[in-house]
């Protein structure tokens, strides 16, 4: 690898961490919350309560949504150490109003990050090159109560009518649940990458994406006439992280990433984020790459 390439490289990375392969003791869910140092995260962690069927609550590290983010909290953590190259005590996150965590410990260079996890992945990913990114990651399987087209049909509201079409152009059934959960992740990564949360509407806008590249354009949709913008600041990719004999390969991953300040050609493809340019780490449960 020459150093252009490695250069290219060191713009995104990519962790991961299986939450069901980490089994913390009490001293170990110690540790960690003293590691990540922030009070005010270790208290909103230890309040995820889950009912279990004796009447009682699954806390702390038996409760699967408090590992999650206690997990997610620590892949920023380490994002800022690889990539900044700041000592751990040094690494400070604070929230915007909107409850979007940022980093508050000054560095000199421009960095952004997000963090996503659904069933027993955990993902983060950081940039040096743009103001914003989102990500989202899915495991494309629909509840095991519900057949496809009444699953379909709850979720009617959160697409458009062409949006809608490309899904139900699938080839068989998966593939129109792999759409779906394209859609869906390329959504949810906008979203967190804007930083407004909840405050978008859905079919205020919608993807058309280029299912050989996995890349996707995003257009804006104007509610009183129905005027069609397309926002060319943005830039979007989608893939199976985990493409990979080892691991659960139905998962879908979709990232954003906002270059609106960024200072070179976003057409040019340099800057394009891809799996190919993408370096994906894997931590191990002792947060080791393996």
């Amino acid at each position: 690898m020459n150093q252009d390439e490695e250069k290219e490289l060191s713009n995104f990375l990519l962790l991961g961490f299986d939450i069901s392969k980490w089994e913390p003791n009490d001293i170990e869910w110690k540790e960690i919350n003293e590691f990540i140092n922030d009070p005010i995260e270790s208290k909103r962690i230890s309040n995820f309560k889950r009912p279990n069927k004796d009447g009682s609550w699954s806390i702390g590290k038996d409760n699967d949504s408090a590992k999650s983010s206690m997990i997610g909290r620590r892949l920023m953590i380490e994002l800022v150490n690889k990539m900044l190259l700041l000592d751990y005590n040094s690494i400070k996150f604070k929230r915007t109003q909107s409850n979007k965590p940022y980093l508050s410990t000054t560095t000199s260079k421009k960095f952004s990050f997000n963090v996503s996890h659904d069933s027993n992945w955990v993902i983060a990913i950081g940039s040096l090159i743009s103001d914003s990114i989102g990500i989202d990651i899915m495991d494309c399987k629909i509840p095991r109560n519900q057949k496809m087209k009444e699953f379909f049909d709850t979720m009617i509201s959160c697409f458009t009518d062409n949006e809608w079409r490309i899904i139900n152009q699938g080839k068989d059934d998966q593939s129109k649940i792999d759409l779906f959960f394209i859609h869906w992740c390329l959504k949810e990564s906008y979203i967190k990458a804007d930083g407004k949360g909840l405050n978008i509407e859905l079919k205020s806008f919608e993807f058309i994406i280029d299912q050989t590249n996995q890349t996707a354009q995003i257009i804006t949709i104007n509610d009183k006439n129905n005027n069609k913008t397309l926002l060319n600041n943005y830039q979007f990719t989608y893939f199976r992280p985990f493409k990979n004999e080892k691991f659960n390969n139905s998962f879908v991953m979709a990232i954003c990433l906002d270059l609106t300040n960024h200072n070179n050609n976003i057409n040019n493809n340099n800057n394009i984020i891809t799996k190919d340019n993408l370096s994906i780490q894997i931590l191990d449960s002792n947060f080791k790459i393996k």
